[in-house]
């Protein structure tokens, strides 16, 4: 805007053309990737080629008057992006010069397509003019909307379409993390945790694929263009933007944008109290679920939330999200002072839920405790709020591995399935369930869609690595794994299933050599010594011996049922059950087991933990095992 009067113009400078009109910069013809805030930005110093642009000027096109955002670094952020994409310098500007404190100029030659310099644009015609001029045209459009209302609305909605364009086709969806505009670092739990909420919310609405948290929180402060981040995580478009917390009000700035075009479909600011949060997180969620076409399921009404203890929840979901044990546990301890603040917050039990059971599965909490208190926390938040999808899983999980009640959480995954179709970490472990009953196919199936929706994360391609190990497809388990363990090479999950993979296709040699690379030197040299001198037998027995002395019995009876000591391994099984440890869900799978169906007495444990015998897979020749089994 130039004294008052904005026109929508064709600017050149140096090689660049800037389409006003369309928002589109661009190079020798080809499109340069440019966002909205830088492109307002650069639209403004090329509207006063020459002259001052203040940083006021600049924070008011970009933020507006009522400012809640922290203009220095947000425009800072923005002009950095707009010099990188003209391949600019600060130090030896070309286009863009800074003054100090003072704002910017644009130091290179503009000119502008089809208006004279110094000639004003023309003035509006005369209401006469305007009425002789529009009055054909108003009469064609009415007579062609009659037209088409005549042969009715829905052709006349395909005739609109065919005209000016349909709405871009958007079938998958992803949330860049929101940028924390406050100074303060220990916020960043917050601008992540609302991150988390609105990708939760986005798959309630509808139909669309929406990227999983796991996978987009690598691209927070990214260099990366959209396009190299939509072709990576598989999508269409992404939204990104901006949250500022100041006292007790919170604001959120969102864009959905195109990748494949960079075309900027949505923005929109929305501001409120920090205990009307959820209410601001469902409208921004409904809103960008509607401006990309899908059918919008109704969300529930937001309750008000008690500030302190939405803070401690969303502290929780961060630390949940580091995937250690220190983390597991400060989120527990998060989550339960939440819900001493406000024991209604349905929320905060949930993710307790989450906490405890992924943190039994990993050992990092002793397993019969974590399933209870797991157990307990979901269905307090299902007491609370039965449209909590997250409960439901967890809910589901317990019953699969604490109470063996498969009725109850197939009724559980299903319900989940409902409120939340896209939720990853909720298809995983309903995959593991469809495993345990002998549905391979639908668990494969399953386990896919879950690192579809979550393309990165580590656990998700691992456990399609042991659904394929169930199923007995060996050499596509190693190949997943090997997948897998690109993302991070040491991860224990993924190694294990190919070790047992390996182990099964008969590639004994590798499988040691594997066990050896991931153990300590004096570990790796016992191992080599043994397999060497008195050959696989021994090395199980061994293995055995010492899972025995350390209470995992399920494991050390897998060792023995592989060398042939069927007694002491049954025997260990039946102790197992007496206890009922969780891993005995895997008996109907397992294929370390496969050497003992047929025997009644293990086929009599199977059915105390299977109400119908369950599947048996083939008998498969000895094999070694080498670390427990671990779970969801």
């Amino acid at each position: 805007m130039a004294n008052g009067v904005q026109t929508a113009r064709v600017y050149h400078f140096g090689a660049f053309t800037v389409d006003a009109r369309t928002g589109e910069l661009s190079q020798g013809g080809r499109r340069t990737p440019l966002r909205d805030q830088a492109f307002q930005v650069l639209l403004a110093l090329l509207e006063q080629p020459g002259e001052l642009v203040t940083r006021e000027e600049l924070a008011r096109r970009l933020w507006g008057a009522d400012t809640f955002v922290d203009f220095d670094r947000g425009l800072n952020k923005t002009v950095n992006h707009l010099r990188e994409a003209l391949g600019d310098s600060a130090d030896q500007p070309r286009f863009i010069e800074t003054l100090p404190r003072k704002g910017y100029r644009f130091i290179a030659p503009v000119t502008r397509a089809g208006e004279d310099a110094g000639t004003a644009p023309p003035a509006d015609p005369p209401r006469a003019s305007r009425v002789r001029r529009w009055l054909p045209l108003s009469l064609m459009l009415a007579g062609g909307l009659g037209i088409a209302i005549g042969a009715g609305v829905g052709e006349a909605r395909r005739w609109m379409n065919g005209r000016w364009g349909a709405a871009p086709r958007i079938s998958a969806l992803a949330v860049i993390p929101l940028e924390n505009l406050s100074r303060d670092t220990e916020q960043q739990y917050f601008a992540d945790g609302l991150t988390d909420a609105l990708i939760t919310d986005l798959a309630k609405t509808g139909s669309v694929r929406i990227a999983s948290r796991t996978s987009v929180m690598q691209y927070r402060e990214t260099k990366k263009s959209l396009k190299e981040i939509g072709r990576e995580l598989n999508v269409d478009a992404v939204v990104e933007g901006t949250v500022m917390r100041a006292g007790s009000r919170v604001r959120i700035t969102a864009r959905l944008i195109q990748v494949s075009t960079d075309m900027h479909l949505w923005a929109d600011t929305y501001e409120r109290d920090v205990r009307e949060i959820l209410d601001l997180q469902r409208a921004l969620a409904t809103d960008i679920a509607r401006r990309i076409d899908v059918f919008v399921k109704p969300l529930d009404r937001a309750r008000v939330v008690n500030p302190e203890a939405y803070g401690l929840y969303l502290k929780g979901r961060y630390a949940f999200h580091e995937y250690t044990s220190d983390g597991w546990q400060q989120a527990i301890g998060h989550f339960n002072r939440a819900i001493e603040t406000d024991p209604a917050f349905a929320p905060a039990y949930s993710g307790l839920a989450d906490a405890y059971l992924v943190a039994g599965a990993y050992a990092a909490i002793p397993t019969e405790e974590a399933l209870t208190r797991g157990k307990a926390a979901a269905a307090k938040a299902l007491q609370l709020d039965d449209g909590l999808a997250s409960a439901h899983y967890a809910l589901a999980t317990a019953h699969t591995w604490y109470d063996w009640d498969w009725a109850g959480a197939e009724r559980e995954f299903r319900r989940g399935l409902e409120l939340n179709a896209n939720d990853s970490l909720g298809r995983n472990w309903y995959g593991g369930y469809l495993s345990l009953l002998g549905r391979h196919d639908e668990a494969i199936a399953e386990h896919e869609r879950a690192r579809q929706l979550d393309p990165l994360s580590l656990i998700a391609n691992a456990n399609l690595t042991r659904a394929l190990y169930w199923a007995r497809r060996y050499d596509e388990a190693i190949t997943q794994a090997r997948r897998t363990l690109e993302l991070d090479s040491s991860f224990g999950v993924a190694l294990f299933w190919l070790e047992g993979s390996l182990r099964h296709m008969g590639l004994f040699d590798e499988a040691v050599a594997l066990r050896q690379s991931i153990s300590d030197p004096e570990q790796a040299a016992i191992i080599e010594r043994l397999y060497q001198r008195s050959g696989f037998s021994a090395l199980l027995r061994a293995c055995g011996d010492t899972y025995r002395k350390n209470g995992l019995l399920e494991t050390a009876a897998r060792c023995y049922a592989q060398i042939g000591e069927t007694n002491e391994s049954i025997r260990l099984l039946e102790t197992c059950a007496e206890h009922r440890c969780s891993d005995l869900v895997g008996l109907n799978v397992e294929p370390d087991f496969d050497v003992l169906r047929g025997d009644p007495r293990f086929e009599e444990l199977v059915r105390k933990v299977w109400p119908a015998a369950g599947q048996t897979g083939p008998r498969m020749a000895p094999s070694i095992t080498l670390s427990s089994q671990p779970r969801p």
